[in-house]
């Protein structure tokens, strides 16, 4: 909670700074934009009862221009500790303790993007909303630690598995700083509608265009 106050109240900061801001990119022939991202994401887990964990993580994403308003984006995003359960064993067994470890999401997609211009007057304006759609996968990483109570024994084993992310939109603003520096602010559903296997993701990025 701590780290979406602190996301939020930077957004406020940019948004009444952003009038005074009068570094712009120059019209050139720049097409590629690296961004890196930080911020707070989680997911449902469905069940008896719904909850929904969250977490810190990174990104990463790479923009291709295809137009000054539109660019094609790649990007992969690393979520840790998505969530931990512990509990008794199934089948109604009670000589087994579970405790189940989702010990990571890993997010692939490719977006376009579409960006529009706030300001009229000037050609880059020193702040741009933009939209994302998009598709990819994702991978997941799951282990169990199960302990024997009849002999204290303790067995370790994981899988993995990928899923198909359907649809992930979002929306976004992003603050020129200087000539090809950025800073953004974005709100994204990954696998959106897909319940358990849905992430949000609030973040800010750093942008580099070259």
């Amino acid at each position: 909670m701590k780290s979406l106050t602190a996301i939020l109240s930077v957004a406020i900061i940019l948004l009444f700074c952003a009038a005074d801001l009068s570094a712009q990119e120059k019209e050139d022939d720049k097409r590629l934009e690296i961004t890196g991202y930080f911020g707070a994401g989680g997911r449902a887990r469905e069940g008896q009862f719904r909850s929904y964990s969250t977490t810190h993580f990174v990104g990463l994403g790479l923009e291709y221009y295809l137009s000054p308003r539109i660019a094609l984006e790649g990007e992969i995003n690393y979520l840790p500790n998505i969530a931990s359960v512990s509990g008794g064993a199934p089948w109604g067994r009670s000589d087994l303790i579970i405790t189940k470890d989702e010990k990571y999401r890993l997010l692939w997609g490719i977006n376009l993007l579409f960006y529009f211009d706030r300001l009229k007057i000037i050609k880059r304006p020193a702040i741009r909303l933009y939209l994302s759609a998009g598709t990819g996968y994702q991978y997941d990483r799951v282990e169990f630690n199960v302990v024997s109570l009849t002999n204290l024994e303790q067995y370790k084993y994981g899988y993995a598995e990928f899923a198909f992310q359907w649809i992930s939109i979002g929306a976004g603003l992003k603050v020129n700083i200087i000539d090809g520096l950025a800073v953004r602010l974005l709100y994204k559903i990954n696998r959106f509608g897909g319940e358990g296997l849905q992430t949000n993701r609030l973040v800010i990025g750093l942008s580099y265009r070259f």
